[in-house]
């Protein structure tokens, strides 16, 4: 039994580390582990990111390594993605990211929202310190424009005298 623990780590040697995302941003400290019951697999574990700030969960296929001092990710979370600045393909400002919308309980991202504009991820380019999207400024308000002519637009119901 002795030699089936070698080289496993403990709860001690996860909790209360730094949790560090992809690029070296420090996210918070981990708190607690998920584990599933029955075959006591470790599905993830909690990060708390200080006074009155929400925390969140971080599966761990998200873990790149646990390190002596620190939990290291593959990711950069996407709520990180909020604030950011969104610009054309030719440079024209869109606006700031007010939401993200993840692919189910991933960190792929669906869509971005940008004031009433949501921005499905086949138009984003780049994410870095920006966003800069494969469409441009003008394309995004026409699309909003559309939604709304097609949302005044919808037909109405037929009525029959029958």
């Amino acid at each position: 039994m002795a030699n089936a623990l070698e080289g496993a780590i403990t709860s001690e040697d996860v909790l209360g580390k730094d949790v560090i995302d992809s690029n070296g941003l420090f996210l918070g400290v981990s708190d607690k582990l998920y584990i599933e019951p029955k075959t006591m697999r470790v599905l993830g574990l909690s990060v708390d990111k200080g006074f009155l700030r929400k925390g969140m969960i971080i599966a761990t296929t998200y873990v790149r390594e646990v390190a002596k001092h620190a939990i290291f990710l593959n990711i950069q979370p996407l709520f990180l993605l909020k604030g950011k600045q969104v610009f054309g393909c030719h440079g024209g400002k869109v606006g700031k990211v007010t939401a993200v919308e993840a692919v189910g309980d991933t960190n792929g991202i669906a869509a971005i929202m940008v004031g009433k504009s949501r921005i499905p991820m086949r138009d984003i380019d780049m994410i870095g310190k920006n966003i800069i999207l494969s469409i441009t400024a003008e394309e995004v308000k026409v699309l909003v424009r559309t939604k709304k002519d097609s949302a005044k637009m919808k037909p109405k119901p037929e009525v029959t005298n029958g």
